[in-house]
């Protein structure tokens, strides 16, 4: 009979102890992410606190959009995917700032868009494997691109780099290890990387503007895990108004 009620003790500790992780998780899930410019859990998560400087925006005069499917997290069916970054709504040659200092990482000024027939094969790649794979992102679907490394300037909690993206061209003689100041002019927007960039046309311009957080657990895009009523409004506390 002792042994019994031994038993029982011991079921009823473990299960006290297991009880707070489970708890844990529950609140992770349910958690005020208000001010969060992106959350994936307690430990790995930014909160706008946490910036030592904010940025200007990418296309002056054009604020963060009001449309869900312009921010991150919308799903991107037609490549088997999901937006990680804002579309400005900058038109044809508008010109496109460095939101913050740093280094050039990428400069592709020389690419050209695919025809519409290989634009589409590479879609439907995409789709046969339910997914976009990095190399048909960065290489077509971005078209003419900036990436900038900000190191540890912008946070110290994260390296931060910012992606530039359907550029319809890139200021003269800007090259990978250049220097660019906030607010310095770094292209003009277009529509490259897209289908009508693909159709050689004029339709569909805009500035994708992407931002991501990297440590040793990973790489994670502004916005990521925050939800819909609040999106816009934790992206705009990264900027300048």
């Amino acid at each position: 009979m002792k042994n019994k009620y031994l038993y029982i003790l011991n079921v009823l500790f473990l299960g006290a102890c297991a009880a707070p992780s489970s708890n844990l998780e529950l609140l992770d899930s349910q958690a005020d992410k208000t001010g969060y410019l992106f959350y994936k859990n307690s430990d790995i998560n930014l909160h706008i606190s946490e910036l030592k400087d904010k940025l200007v925006f990418p296309a002056k005069g054009y604020g963060v959009p009001d449309n869900l499917n312009l921010l991150p997290n919308a799903k991107r069916a037609y490549r088997s995917g999901y937006h990680m970054g804002v579309d400005f709504s900058s038109p044809m040659n508008y010109p496109i700032r460095a939101v913050y200092g740093g280094i050039i990482v990428r400069s592709n000024a020389h690419q050209q868009d695919v025809d519409i027939n290989t634009y589409n094969y590479f879609l439907n790649l995409s789709s046969l494997l339910d997914r976009t794979p990095d190399d048909i992102y960065n290489f077509i679907l971005l078209g003419k691109s900036i990436i900038i490394d900000h190191g540890y300037n912008i946070t110290d909690k994260y390296r931060t780099i910012t992606v530039y993206s359907h550029l319809d061209s890139i200021s003269e003689g800007l090259v990978v290890g250049d220097l660019v100041k906030k607010g310095d002019i770094i292209g003009m927007s277009g529509n490259t990387g897209t289908s009508s960039g693909a159709l050689q046309n004029y339709k569909g311009a805009h500035l994708h503007w992407e931002m991501f957080f990297d440590d040793s657990s990973g790489r994670y895009f502004v916005g990521q895990n925050i939800p819909d009523d609040i999106l816009k409004q934790n992206i705009e506390l990264l900027f300048i108004n």
